[in-house]
């Protein structure tokens, strides 16, 4: 008898610890999933850089000394940047322009060759990016990438021209009407 009540004393002390352990654990998790929940209710601030920043002109990189390399990084960025311009919406909203002058001044920044950063940076704080349309997006990129090649003494680009040299690519479709070649 004695022996049966130990067993069943036993048996009652393990059903209390692990009926404490899974209340535990259970409230742990809801108060946890209720502080998830209410994270997720709670809208989350973006980080936006104040504009301060952005046009602080603070550049980030050195000097590239290899001339080769820096020569081919430059005609690749400006393949880059005069794509990214000719696929630029026609009629951007507020926030693809905000986008577009925060990218470019940005850019200016952490531009891999510290010198050309410098100068540009320099350049698109005297004439700030212009955003309101693809065309003028575009005109603003060739006068800036003029205004290097005379300071490098290469030949003026016909801006003129610039669609020519720098096609869209675009694809007409359904779901990306802004965009048209």
């Amino acid at each position: 008898m004695l022996k049966r009540q130990g067993i069943l004393a036993s048996i009652g002390l393990f059903l209390l610890i692990f009926i404490s352990i899974a209340f535990i654990y259970t409230s742990e998790s809801n108060s946890g999933t209720q502080l998830y929940q209410q994270q997720q209710q709670q809208p989350q601030p973006a980080f936006v850089p104040e504009t301060s920043i952005l046009e602080n002109g603070k550049i980030i990189m050195n000097a590239m000394g290899n001339e080769t390399e820096r020569a081919e990084l430059g005609r690749a960025t400006w393949k880059f940047l005069h794509t990214m311009m000719a696929r630029y919406p026609e009629k951007p909203s507020k926030e693809e322009r905000k986008s577009l002058h925060d990218f470019m001044m940005l850019f200016s920044t952490l531009y891999p060759c510290g010198e050309c950063a410098n100068h540009f940076n320099k350049l698109i704080t005297t004439y700030p990016p212009q955003t309101s349309s693809r065309l003028s997006a575009s005109q603003w990129l060739c006068a800036m990438h003029n205004k290097v090649n005379e300071r490098l003494k290469k030949p003026i680009f016909d801006c003129n021209n610039i669609e020519s040299k720098y096609p869209c690519g675009c694809a007409n479709t359904e779901n990306d009407s802004s965009i048209s070649a």
